[in-house]
């Protein structure tokens, strides 16, 4: 399957969407509310070790739910 290449129309609109979400950041400034956790040390390092453990047993688990099949499946 050969894909297109994007007409003029596409890249407008890429080029348009692009610099609308580069630029909203500077648009909405958002209030940084620090929290207790902002003064943890390393706390988004914990945080993010957590959430990628969480993310593989999930993962497994799901796996382990969908895809494994019994031992005598092709017999």
């Amino acid at each position: 399957m050969k894909l297109k290449t994007p007409g003029i129309r596409g890249w407008i609109f890429a080029i348009v969407t692009g610099s609308i979400a580069l630029a909203l950041p500077y648009v909405l400034p958002v209030e940084h509310h620090g929290g207790f956790w902002e003064k943890v040390p390393g706390w988004w390092m914990w945080f993010g070790g957590a959430g990628c453990a969480v993310i593989v047993v999930f993962s497994k688990w799901l796996g382990g739910l969908f895809l494994n099949k019994p031992e005598d499946w092709y017999d």
